[in-house]
């Protein structure tokens, strides 16, 4: 990783840099900033501002703290170079590595060379990686397919991971959600600042992909965030997913964390002091030491969650558990949004990670085969442990044919439970509470759509270290918003049907970020709740699939609500 971040630096001006008059935008209160210009897909130039600070560092006595707003700086800021992301233990690469830096709450804001109109929409972007990891850096984040339309400014927040975003004490002193509120922190730049940028304030879209669709799902519920956004697309990730239950002992986490970083008598320490602590240890040793919160191989898969905060808390973020609120019909309406997803079989690819080809790691599963299951699949948060069994039961006979192994005939109903666990039912439970919320007619949901279709491109074998074709896996259509370099160095070729797709799907989400309505989803007509479960079960309400075909573009209502309700049952049942 670190290697290629220096090899992208040294080759950065020479392959994308344009002679011409470097942009350069002053922002009131705070100073002016020096960008550079990019050369488009098709010719035209957009104007890059890398690292832009929008808070203080959150280092020193800033670590675990609540955001501070950026200062004004002296002199004018070059800001041409990608900045190292936020410091983490990346375990889902095939090879797991630490990189980044604790001095990391920067933004990438990108325009237009050309804008369409004197005042542009906002799509704020999220980025995923489990709370733990994850980049802004145009590696994998780059903006050229959203540049190309010249209609929209794309901002990129980087935010705190693993133990500096998300520990939490379970009291004000490690008060927790710190990521979440470092994205909240840019929002709010974005609503004081973006218009120095030729942005409109008043038409910000929030979206991402898993960790980062969950966290802005939060944000829909959050008062931290209120009015900084009018819509939001959320796809691979809701937050009401599994790890949000909030069933873990926070200060047992903190305890244990500490201890593997070395301070001795944890757990006998007030919290006030042990946050002192904490903030004396060096941000890699920090890092290092998440690594004794895993109970086998990379699982828990998230072991810095976001929490529960007292309202009484210094500026909380989250006060209402969105996982039960979801669950019942007081759910308070939200701005507009569109959700999406895979397949379950492709979703459940991250989750599952080298599980899926490595027979070590089979064998490994298979010999305590209930405590791994229960354990992957986040079970054993429940208070009413005797139904625990009854559970793995069901849902092994209905995804494994009733045999409690994995093998290369179960393997593929596996990854199917875990993408319909962590991912399909979250988004089903998502639509089923806005549909049911009281608010009548005016519901919050303007469409789903689910990506299904599997090009040459895939993150399939990052994922799996298998060439196997599971279909679309998750954030595959990632691949068609962002050109990644890592994965195809030379984009996607013009003369492809993938070029055309992407061009259709960043078109979706840039109609949604400029008008607040998409053409596609108005023909579609809306979810209500008396189409979204059909009579004879075999489906929801009508929806946006892209898929493989003459047409990739089409309507479906194909879901399995047979699974979705038993994994209503064992919510009900555990949780």
């Amino acid at each position: 990783m670190n290697i290629l971040y220096v090899t992208f630096l040294l080759c950065f001006q020479k392959l994308y840099a344009i002679k011409a008059a470097e942009p350069e935008v002053c922002i009131e209160a705070l100073g002016c900033v020096e960008g550079v210009n990019v050369a488009g897909l098709e010719g035209q130039q957009y104007e890059a501002f890398y690292g832009i600070p929008y808070a203080q560092p959150p280092i020193g006595e800033l670590r675990f703290k609540n955001p501070l707003p950026a200062e004004h700086w002296q002199h004018k800021l070059m800001v041409k170079e990608p900045k190292p992301e936020c410091i983490q233990f990346n375990v889902i690469a095939p090879t797991p590595y630490i990189s980044g830096e604790e001095d990391c709450l920067y933004l990438n804001v990108y325009r237009p060379k050309n804008p369409t109109a004197d005042k542009l929409p906002i799509l704020f972007y999220i980025h995923g990686g489990g709370l733990f990891s994850g980049s802004i850096n145009p590696l994998f984040h780059g903006p050229e397919y959203f540049m190309q339309t010249n209609e929209i400014i794309l901002v990129l927040p980087a935010y705190r991971l693993g133990p500096f975003g998300f520990l939490s004490s379970g009291d004000e002193h490690i008060a927790g959600n710190y990521g979440l509120k470092d994205q909240s922190m840019a929002l709010k730049w974005v609503h004081q600042h973006i218009n120095a940028f030729g942005g409109d304030p008043l038409r910000v879209t929030i979206s991402g992909h898993s960790a980062g669709s969950v966290s802005a799902h939060l944000h829909m519920f959050s008062p931290a965030s209120k009015d900084l956004f009018r819509n939001a697309i959320l796809m691979s990730g809701v937050g009401n997913s599994p790890f949000a239950r909030l069933t873990i002992d926070q200060r047992a986490v903190v305890d244990k964390l500490a201890t593997a970083a070395g301070i001795t008598n944890a757990e006998k320490m007030p919290s006030n002091e042990l946050a002192a602590a904490l903030r004396t240890v060096p941000a890699m040793d920090l890092v290092k030491a998440g690594g004794a919160l895993k109970v086998w191989d990379v699982h828990p898969f998230v072991n810095f969650r976001p929490n529960l905060e007292d309202e009484s808390w210094p500026e909380p973020f989250m006060t209402r558990n969105l996982f039960q609120l979801t669950r019942s019909v007081n759910m308070p309406q939200t701005v507009p949004w569109i959700g999406g997803s895979m397949l379950s079989t492709g979703e459940g690819t991250v989750m599952a990670l080298k599980l899926v080809s490595d027979p070590v790691l089979q064998a490994e599963f298979n010999k305590n085969f209930d405590e791994h299951f229960t354990l992957v699949l986040e079970l054993n948060g429940t208070k009413n442990t005797e139904k625990v069994d009854e559970i793995i039961e069901r849902l092994v006979a209905e995804y494994m044919g009733g045999v409690r192994e994995l093998n290369k005939d179960t393997m593929d109903g596996f990854l199917a439970l875990l993408g319909d666990a962590y991912f399909t039912h979250p988004l089903y439970r998502t639509i089923a509470a806005d549909l049911n919320s009281g608010a009548g007619a005016a519901h919050s949901l303007t469409g789903a759509l689910q990506f299904v279709y599997r090009g040459p491109y895939t993150f399939s074998q990052f994922f799996t270290g298998s060439s196997k074709d599971y279909g679309a896996v998750h954030v595959d259509d990632m691949l068609y918003l962002f050109g990644m370099p890592l994965l195809i160095p030379n984009g996607l070729p013009k003369s492809s049907a993938e070029y055309e797709i992407m061009k259709k799907y960043v078109g979706l989400y840039v109609e949604y970020a400029k008008n607040g309505n998409v053409e596609i989803f108005t023909k579609i007509g809306p979810c209500t709740i008396e189409s979204f479960e059909r009579s004879d079960g075999s489906g929801i309400c009508d929806y946006l699939s892209i898929a493989n075909g003459t047409e990739p573009f089409k309507v479906e209502h194909t879901w399995n609500v047979a699974r979705m309700q038993l994994w209503d049952y064992v919510d009900k049942t555990l949780f």
